[in-house]
This record gives C-alpha cells, structure tokens and sequence, in this order.
C-alpha cells in the first residue's frame, strides 16, 4: 500500500513529493466489485506522520502547516465510485469538502488519483504561515516566492489488503 502527495512551489509550480507513514484504509465487509469496496472504503492519514525524504520540511510542514492548518488527521469516505470516477468527502481544518478522483484497475491494485485545492478548506493562513518560514526555499529563478494551495494525491493498494 502507498500514498504520494505532490505540492508545488515556485510560480513555475515545481513538484515536491512525500508520502505518510501512518494511513490507513478500511472497508465494511463488502465484496464484489471494485466498485462496491470503493464505495465502503475509509481513509485516515495521520498528518504527522509525514515523510518527503527531508526531516528539515517534513518539521516545518507538520509544524508551521498542519498544526496551523489545525489538522493532526485527514479523513474521508468515499461516497460514490462508478465507471473508473468517484466523489470522496475529505475532513482537514474542521471542514468537509467532496472532492472527485479517478481509479483504475491494474492486476490485483487500485490506483487512485485526486486533485485537492487547499483552500476548499481555508487553508490560506496555513499556506501563508509554511511560505514564510520557507520564503528563500520557494523563491524560483525569477526571484518570487510562492507555495501553490495544490496537491495531487495518488494511493495505491491491493484490493486484498484493506482492513
């Protein structure tokens, strides 16, 4: 099972990526199609957990954004999955919001993409606090400092090892 979160900084919005080391996944006692999993399936990632390889930006994140961003975990439900589409509601900063995602099927794993736009959750002070403590490390070639409020996620996992 992974998670990949990519988010940009630079105004070219160059990717940075990490992952968490504690999520989960969980599913009420369906079977049959991928359909039918997907649409019993609970995610809770545990934001301090988080990991892009950089201890440095995995405090800084944790500290000056998700503490900021008033969120020790994001949650969600997927409420509807169909035809390789689906709407999951994501809990962060004290706000729900339903954001779709695509799925595919490849041998035994479902791979999963969505695109979040931090500020359907008001996450602009929290953006605000992370760019400033990191001002020079988002500053690109043309000499602007800037954290974009976009992250793609992508999680992987066997169809067989959800709890």
């Amino acid at each position: 099972m992974s998670l990949v979160w990519t988010a940009y900084k630079f105004t070219n919005k160059t990717g940075v990526s990490g992952t968490f080391k504690d999520f989960s996944l969980q599913k009420k006692n369906v079977f049959g199609s991928i359909e039918n999993i997907l649409n019993a399936l609970k995610l809770e990632i545990q934001t301090a957990s988080i990991d892009s390889k950089n201890t440095i930006r995995d405090f800084k994140l944790d500290t000056y954004f998700f503490k900021t961003f008033n969120t020790q975990a994001i949650k969600g439900t997927i409420i509807k999955a169909k035809d390789n589409e689906g709407l999951i509601k994501l809990h962060m900063n004290e706000k729900s919001h339903k954001v779709p995602f695509t799925y595919a099927l490849k041998n035994d794993t479902i791979i999963l993409f969505t695109h979040l736009d931090l500020n359907h959750w008001n996450a602009e002070e929290a953006l605000n606090m992370l760019n400033k403590e990191c001002y020079d490390l988002h500053k690109g070639s043309d000499g602007v400092s800037k954290l974009w409020p976009d992250v793609d996620v992508k999680i992987k996992f066997p169809i067989n090892n959800i709890k």
